[in-house]
């Protein structure tokens, strides 16, 4: 399947139709925004907290008001009374609360486990910014989804959420949408299956109000009938990168800073290029570190790209020819962003907005089957 490479005037043009209106908490720099858009949907307002992804936001986006607090210190009141809403008059809410206390990564995720020693602790976040209890973003999201009352919910999360020790918490989130009065489904795509050059596995919710329910013809029998059908055509990083332009001196910045780390001396050296699939550099290091490290294949889709993976220096995924991480245009066409899309700040900074993003198209397909399959026939 080849890629479609886009640009943000389609992305404007989507939404010019204002087909539903959206409020977005943890925004992060507007991968999800870009996906709704897409949709239709007209961005109300968005709440995030880490500076950088509030400037990436503001440069692509810069009449969308933006509430810069902790979504701790804000209340539902405080979103209605920017947007000028009523209770319930909302057709979608969005959020993708940070929950890395359940992330699958290193060799947790090697041995199948979930990373759950985050619990109660104080973390540094993005850009310095600090979290304590992390796992408690969820619940935040919901308390200020209880006065806001929107028609309709979307969230995502990591997959980790769903196995191991956080399924606990997976089951206590999904009663916390009942109890505030919404009927929930939950389910982990791969991004890969709706267009997006990225094997990006999350865990995404649909709630529907529990008085919407009837109208709309749904039960909870039916309720997984709200997620989009995948398509089993994968984009590959082949058909992904055709037609992009490259900048000889971040091209230069990039092989020159990934030659000097001990991932590549020690193991990337070590690795065939031009692989037939995906490759990870622990069965390429002698004593099987490295887990992180990958080398891409063309024919496929991108191993999932995190913030601190897309990186300069760190372990991550790496170019299938070239000694060097993915160029910046390169990430934005894994992220299924617009070509033209603005990243603020330093490169390491870009570059960790894209690993943070839900791939847009990934949200495009999910925000549609939303509104086709409900706020629609409201």
């Amino acid at each position: 399947m080849k890629y479609q490479p886009y640009l943000m005037k389609d992305v404007h043009a989507g939404e010019a139709l204002n087909k539903f209106r959206v409020i977005s908490t943890f925004a992060g720099g507007g991968g999800s925004s870009t996906g709704y858009r897409l949709a239709g949907g007209k961005i109300l307002a968005i709440n995030e907290f880490v500076e950088e992804a509030r400037n990436t936001y503001r440069d692509n986006y810069p009449t969308t008001p933006i509430m810069d607090g902790d979504i701790k210190e804000l209340t539902g009141k405080d979103f209605l009374d920017l947007t000028k809403l009523k209770e319930g008059e909302l057709e979608l809410l969005d959020g993708s609360p940070p929950c890395s206390a359940f992330s699958m990564c290193g060799t947790l995720a090697r041995e199948g486990t979930v990373h759950s020693d985050g619990f109660g602790k104080t973390k540094s976040y993005s850009d310095g910014k600090i979290v304590t209890n992390i796992e408690d973003l969820f619940f935040e999201f919901l308390r200020v989804a209880e006065v806001i009352r929107p028609k309709t919910i979307i969230a995502e999360n990591v997959e980790g959420l769903t196995v191991g020790e956080a399924k606990q918490y997976f089951n206590k989130i999904q009663n916390t949408f009942e109890d505030i009065g919404y009927q929930v489904v939950a389910k982990v795509h791969d991004c890969s299956q709706f267009g997006v050059p990225q094997r990006r596995r999350r865990v995404f919710f649909m709630a529907v109000r529990d008085d919407i329910m009837d109208k709309v013809g749904l039960n909870f029998m039916t309720l997984s009938s709200l997620f989009p059908e995948p398509n089993n055509t994968i984009t590959t990083l082949q058909g992904a990168f055709d037609g992009l332009e490259y900048d000889k001196e971040e091209v230069d910045m990039l092989t020159t800073k990934w030659k000097e780390t001990a991932y590549y001396k020690q193991t990337c050296v070590l690795m065939p290029r031009n692989p037939e699939k995906v490759i990870t550099g622990t069965d390429y290091h002698p004593k099987g570190w490295h887990f992180n490290l990958k080398i891409a294949s063309e024919f496929h889709p991108s191993p999932t790209i995190t913030a601190m993976g897309a990186t300069e220096k760190t372990a991550g995924v790496c170019h299938w020819n070239d000694d060097r991480k993915f160029t910046l245009g390169e990430l934005k066409r894994v992220t299924s962003l617009p070509d033209d899309f603005k990243l603020t700040g330093k490169w390491a900074q870009k570059s960790e907005r894209c690993g943070r993003m839900v791939p847009s198209l990934m949200m495009k397909a999910l925000a549609t089957s939303m509104y086709e399959k409900v706020i629609r026939n409201i």
